[in-house]
């Protein structure tokens, strides 16, 4: 057990670092629109990886989905396109606030700790759970620290930014800030999807898969609805505009 923990905070350090920088490379491109990097990059995070690394972890990748009803995927579905709703939002919002820990982003982390954490139990009427509890209170105060180191962060980002005057190049303050808090909602969706995605950790347990890594092949279905939302609205964006870059 002492060394799944270790192994567990090991991972959560990496999607940390991961997700803290995944933005970065984007600048980097210069010719390419919003809507094709972002498409680019999410079809690689959103299809490839989960499809690649489920299909290594399951002993039979298409037996293991076709054995849950569609009264079990499509919740989980739906939820995984309710985060893709907010998904998107995020990277808009970096796009309209820039990508540093800003006002923005801290408002749509946030948000989105807040309504993960709290709404389901809530949801489920089990939210005195964590009032009457010894491991509820530490997660309420869990969560209070969490909100107040991203308060801080996103005050000191802001006022970096401030300093180096670092600016969005589509910068725009109103509709940043809308989309922030559009984004923390949604992206509570994630949330949501791991719940009903419990029948599926089940089933990768039982099928000989490590408890550290039976919530993985649920994500090629919750990543799927965010995909399609994601991919979606971009294409549509695409479709609009007569080139997909911004320079020739």
């Amino acid at each position: 057990m002492g060394s799944s923990i270790v192994l567990g905070i090991f991972w959560h350090f990496i999607g940390a670092a991961s997700a803290a920088c995944f933005y970065a490379p984007f600048k980097k491109v210069r010719h390419w629109s919003w809507e094709t990097m972002w498409s680019l990059g999410g079809f690689f995070s959103w299809v490839i990886l989960p499809w690649a690394i489920s299909w290594l972890l399951l002993p039979d990748f298409w037996a293991y989905y076709r054995s849950f009803p569609w009264g079990t995927l499509l919740p989980v579905f739906l939820f995984g396109a309710m985060w893709g709703v907010g998904n998107i939002n995020y990277g808009l919002t970096m796009r309209y606030l820039g990508m540093s820990m800003g006002m923005g982003i801290g408002i749509a982390i946030g948000i989105t700790l807040i309504v993960g954490t709290l709404l389901t139990p809530l949801l489920q009427g089990k939210f005195g759970v964590l009032l009457h509890t010894t491991g509820g209170r530490i997660t309420l105060l869990g969560v209070l620290v969490a909100v107040i180191g991203v308060g801080i962060v996103s005050y000191a980002g802001l006022l970096k930014e401030r300093a180096q005057g670092i600016r969005a190049e589509e910068f725009n303050l109103k509709k940043g800030l809308l989309l922030a808090v559009v984004c923390g909602f949604f992206s509570a969706g994630m949330s949501f999807a791991m719940d009903a995605a419990v029948p599926m950790h089940e089933a990768a347990k039982n099928a000989g898969i490590s408890p550290l890594y039976v919530a993985l092949p649920s994500y090629v279905v919750i990543m799927g609805g965010g995909a399609i939302v994601n991919l979606g609205y971009c294409f549509i964006r695409l479709a609009t505009r007569r080139e997909i870059s911004l320079k020739a």
